[in-house]
């Protein structure tokens, strides 16, 4: 909240509408989360209207938060389980077409941008008429300045409830001075910047600012991009164009400039990231994400959530040779060479192993439906050559378009002609990955 809270605001219009067709208005406007005179124009990262958002200007707001927050904290209650941390969200209160990539029509096109008339174009709770009242009484300058308000005023119910840690994603403290200005005992933030837009900077900052840093990094742990960069593999790429399981194991947490050294940027091209001149930030945990804008099924979940979950809970605890010390004022780009590569390919293979020949296997059992690695293959002096990414899986070939298959084995390379398919298959054999195509000569 504010954003991200469309399921919420057309819940309780539905409750303000059956209420007022009842004819009682109070219990109506109760826990009503919209100022029906709010004309702002506004277009949220989904594409919603103004209805995405809480208003964060009405009593009825702050009442429904404080229910929500003390309903959940119940049960907790009930089940003998402490809450010790509420996530506030905060993210993306904005309106997209006020962003980069829009220009107003007056102007001389830019490539890449799209053309409309800005003067159309509204911050979120501008034209609310309650919001501006708010403004006026509270000193609040600008509406940028209700989100600042908004969050402090939750995290006054989140510490009335006697919960010790309030969380937030860091671009919900973009108008925040520090941490100092929430009520709770602990402020925890989310960091979602990218290594190459300059999360190494954010870093320091935050903690700086009296914040607990967790890491969310979406180049490394957004578990909504795809694993591969192929048309038939699910998945935004906003952030990066893939991130498979290799990527993610290779992710340097505690000196997160190292990562441009083993890493391009979305568009594939190389960048360079520096490391602060200061202190290097404490780090309080990594938390990967996945986001279900893509997502139908619970097979697809679990397709895009292991086994890269694996390499995020290995990356979380323990700490590889190759993951180089926070040096002060150091420069990493693919041109450098402060990473032990042989030892960070050590590492790999040992993990890569490890899942290869059990713990997919365990997987498989829980009936989690993993991705299944599409194997290499080349035809060399006409015989087939595969590998695959964890040892010990199996793969298998086609000559006759999947009609059958057959299982390949490196110490006898099957010779082949014309069109072969070729898949890995998991431990039980029960399922395969993604077919690929390749033409021998």
């Amino acid at each position: 909240m504010p954003a991200h809270s469309r399921a919420a605001v057309v819940s309780m219009e539905a409750r303000y509408q059956h209420y007022m067709e009842q004819g009682e208005q109070e219990k109506a406007e109760e826990y009503r989360l919209i100022d029906p005179q709010d004309l702002s124009n506004v277009t949220t990262v989904q594409f919603y209207d103004r209805q995405s958002f809480i208003n964060p200007c009405l009593t009825s707001s702050k009442r429904f938060v404080a229910k929500v927050i003390s309903e959940v904290k119940a049960m907790h209650q009930e089940a003998d389980m402490p809450l010790n941390a509420w996530h506030y969200g905060g993210d993306e209160a904005k309106n997209i077409k006020l962003g980069s990539g829009f220009q107003d029509q007056s102007e001389a096109s830019l490539e890449g941008k799209g053309s409309i008339d800005l003067s159309k174009e509204n911050k979120p709770y501008e034209l609310s008429p309650r919001c501006v009242d708010m403004m006026q009484a509270e000193g609040i300058s600008d509406a940028n300045g209700l989100l600042t308000y908004f969050s402090g005023e939750v995290s006054e119910i989140v510490e009335a409830n006697h919960i010790p840690t309030f969380q937030i994603w860091s671009d919900g403290l973009k108008y925040n001075k520090g941490s100092e200005e929430f009520a709770t005992e602990n402020v925890r933030v989310n960091l979602w910047d990218t290594v190459a837009w300059g999360a190494p900077a954010k870093a320091n900052q935050l903690v700086n600012d009296g914040y607990e840093l967790v890491l969310s990094n979406p180049d490394f742990v957004y578990f909504d991009m795809p694993y591969e960069v192929d048309k038939h593999e699910r998945g935004y790429y906003w952030a990066t164009r893939a991130t498979d399981t290799k990527k993610a194991f290779s992710f340097v947490p505690e000196n997160l400039a190292q990562n441009a050294e083993l890493t391009v940027d979305r568009e594939g091209k190389k960048y360079v990231a520096n490391s602060p001149d200061a202190a290097a930030p404490k780090v309080y945990g990594i938390s990967a994400a996945l986001w279900s804008e893509t997502i139908r099924t619970d097979d697809q979940y679990e397709y895009m959530t292991f086994p890269r979950l694996f390499s995020v809970a290995e990356r979380s605890w323990n700490t590889g040779d190759w993951e180089q010390e926070y040096e002060a004022n150091t420069e990493y780009s693919s041109s450098t060479k402060h990473t032990d590569l042989d030892a960070l390919n050590k590492d790999w293979s040992r993990f890569a192993n490890i899942l290869g020949q059990r713990e997919l296997a365990k997987a498989e059992l829980r009936d989690l439906h993993f991705r299944l690695p599409v194997p290499g293959a080349e035809v060399e002096e006409g015989k087939l050559v595969m590998n695959v990414s964890y040892p010990g899986i199996a793969m298998e070939y086609s000559t006759n378009m999947g009609e059958s298959w057959q299982t390949y084995f490196d110490e006898k390379k099957p010779e082949v002609s014309g069109v072969v398919l070729i898949r890995s298959v998991s431990p039980s054999g029960q399922r395969s990955s993604r077919v690929t195509l390749l033409a021998a000569k």
